[in-house]
């Protein structure tokens, strides 16, 4: 397996345990690693290689601490992984095996799995169901970003082309100072910036196992109905959608009032609802009286049922079936609960 050309990004943040982990995953491949931690502690590996790059920016905001990595990319193709995510090291090589031949497309991911430590072991669901083999295929920015608005899952976690990468975050600085920093800005900025760039598509491989943990930072950022409206992130919603204006009008000669009322359409109505009317109602009690443990249950089980079924045999969504891929995630992750914090 050749990865050379390919940089995994991991912006770890307060867990060292499944940073470790996920370390000694890629070990054994021969693709780059850069570490860029906002821990409050420094990170103290046993495994140091050439091929791993660790950086220390403690309690840095996410997207300084991507910019501050981003001159020591010097492969062709980029990508992030979580350091509580296994991105298969098989799947990027064909991800990448397939960017090489279709140069119209900037981005590609594959299927996701979720995974839980359960009393009984390691539970494994299917993840973003909604989404396998989506293609935003289409020939311009305006129309693959309009298409994005039904799209399930973010791109985050996509391969992509490093000179996008690159590109992208560098305009998010002035000077030394960060244009927004909200994460869900962050998200959706590389979202509609890698779309206008160039395709995307999702390949009906099995690429990532993704932990569910809660606390997670997202839960606690502000979510993007109140920092579009808020006096408060005035400042930073309009240089958040000042660039990616900028950037359309570049891609694509539009007018300038075009191009914003068609990204401020986009984020004003992120997607259309597909949501089963049974679920609806339950949403609707959580929203009027706050979520309880019961129906966090009721929504967690009847999204699992479904799935299950929808991807039952589909060797990309491995949930229920063994594969050499998923046994040597669940390899590592059983040595980390083993293993004492060094």
């Amino acid at each position: 397996m050749n990865l050379e050309n390919v940089t995994v990004i991991i912006p770890a943040h307060n867990r060292p345990e499944r940073l470790r982990r996920l370390l000694r995953y890629y070990s054994a491949t021969n693709i780059n690693i850069i570490v860029s931690d906002s821990s409050k502690q420094i990170f103290d590996y046993d495994h140091q290689s050439h091929q791993i790059r660790y950086f220390h920016f403690p309690n840095e905001q996410f997207l300084r601490k991507i910019a501050n990595i981003l001159h020591l990319i010097k492969t062709p193709y980029v990508l992030y992984c979580a350091d509580d995510d296994f991105i298969v090291p098989q799947a990027i090589e064909k991800i990448v095996d397939f960017l090489e031949m279709n140069p119209d497309y900037n981005s590609a991911q594959g299927h996701y799995v979720t995974f839980e430590m359960k009393k009984k072991g390691i539970e494994f669901c299917p993840g973003y169901i909604r989404n396998f083999d989506k293609d935003i295929n289409q020939d311009l920015s305006s129309e693959r970003i309009t298409e994005f608005r039904n799209l399930y899952a973010s791109l985050l976690y996509s391969v992509i082309r490093s000179s996008t990468f690159k590109e992208m975050y560098a305009k998010c600085i002035d000077g030394e100072k960060l244009k927004f920093k909200n994460l869900f800005l962050a998200e959706i900025y590389f979202n509609f910036y890698s779309l206008m760039e160039g395709k995307n598509k999702t390949l009906p491989v099995f690429y990532g196992a993704r932990e569910r943990i809660e606390g997670s930072a997202t839960e606690s950022t502000v979510p993007l109905s109140v920092v579009s409206k808020s006096p408060e992130y005035e400042v930073e919603f309009q240089n958040f959608t000042e660039i990616l204006i900028r950037q359309l009008v570049s891609k694509q000669n539009l007018a300038e009032a075009d191009a914003k009322a068609l990204i401020f359409s986009i984020l004003e109505d992120p997607k259309k609802d597909h949501i089963h009317p049974l679920k609806r109602k339950l949403l609707n009690i959580i929203k009027r009286y706050g979520h309880s443990v019961f129906m966090k249950k009721i929504l967690r089980y009847r999204y699992i049922s479904k799935g299950l079924q929808r991807v039952k045999g589909m060797q990309s969504y491995p949930c229920t079936f063994s594969t050499p891929e998923k046994e040597l995630i669940i390899k590592h992750i059983f040595d980390q609960q083993k293993k004492p914090p060094q």
